[in-house]
């Protein structure tokens, strides 16, 4: 794009977006056209809407450098939401950071087993365990107004956040929020009806495969789960025996064909009424089991 010196003129809106699309495109990143106009709009401070409203507004320096500067990056494969620093989550604003794994649209199959499951219920305890920007306990709050709960994270920089998003929906006062390396320093033996996590479940050797977005710029240790994809199951199962209440359900996300292993695993922890649910693509996606009475470690 080029500035007004040396006589040649700015681009209006509509040239820049155009111009900003080629060369995304040439870089190889995926929806080349959405990138460079939630691009120009943060870099100008309106809607994408607004851009075509002012298609021939001429761009001045200032909004360009901004606006190149995000378009160098976003060339890299760095993620759009990092850039714009949120996302949405079941249409709710969720503010995110490079500490913090991105939350996909496949995940909302979580949230909506999780409200099959518990539908005659108007009052739930859930604990989340590995909550990130808050997405699944701020999603869960937000459209039931009976939950409540907790949740935990290993990074610091993940709880602030989850914090904020949490204060930004107005369900901060239903769930505490707290720095943790796992379930030890936690003592509320048999008081929830719902633990849910969507742990890391990549293999540890599949990583540097995805896409460039992920593996180059996502927070590894929210991807890594061992060997196999499958380390945090018998941790989350081992710690639902003692958090969960008679008939509390543990609830995880899971990479397409872990089915048959993580319902193996929940089984030999003596969980019952093991279910797995496929997504919108027909891939496998979400586990739940049942804490029965006589489950044993």
């Amino acid at each position: 794009m080029n500035s007004q010196s040396g006589g040649v003129s700015s681009p209006t809106v509509i040239e820049a977006v155009k111009l900003s699309e080629e060369y995304l495109a040439r870089h190889h990143v995926e929806s080349p056209r959405l990138s460079a106009e939630r691009l120009l709009a943060k870099a100008i401070g309106c809607s994408r809407m607004d851009l075509y409203l002012n298609y021939d507004r001429v761009l001045d320096e200032d909004i360009l450098g901004i606006y190149r500067a995000d378009l160098k990056k976003r060339a890299s494969h760095y993620p759009l939401q990092y850039l714009m620093g949120e996302t949405e989550f079941f249409s709710l604003p969720f503010r995110v950071c490079e500490e913090v794994f991105i939350p996909r649209p496949e995940t909302e199959v979580l949230i909506e087993r999780a409200e099959e499951i518990f539908a005659e219920k108007s009052s739930v305890r859930f604990l989340e365990f590995g909550i990130g920007s808050g997405v699944l306990s701020g999603t869960l709050a937000s459209r039931n107004p009976g939950w409540e709960g907790a949740g935990f994270d290993i990074s610091p920089e993940a709880a602030r956040l989850s914090r904020e998003n949490l204060r930004s929906l107005g369900v901060l006062n239903r769930i505490r929020v707290f720095v943790s390396s796992g379930f030890d320093a936690l003592s509320f033996d048999n008081e929830f009806d719902l633990l849910l996590s969507n742990p890391p479940y990549v293999p540890a050797g599949d990583i540097d495969g995805l896409q460039k977005e992920v593996s180059l710029f996502e927070n590894r240790t929210a991807l890594n789960g061992g060997e196999e994809g499958a380390d945090f199951y018998p941790v989350l199962a081992e710690a639902g025996l003692r958090l969960l209440a008679e008939g509390g359900v543990l609830l995880v996300e899971i990479g397409d064909g872990m089915g048959d292993m993580v319902k193996e695993i929940f089984e030999r922890y003596g969980y019952g009424g093991v279910e797995i649910t496929r997504d919108y693509s027909d891939l496998q996606r979400v586990v739940s089991a049942v804490r029965k009475q006589e489950a044993v470690s």
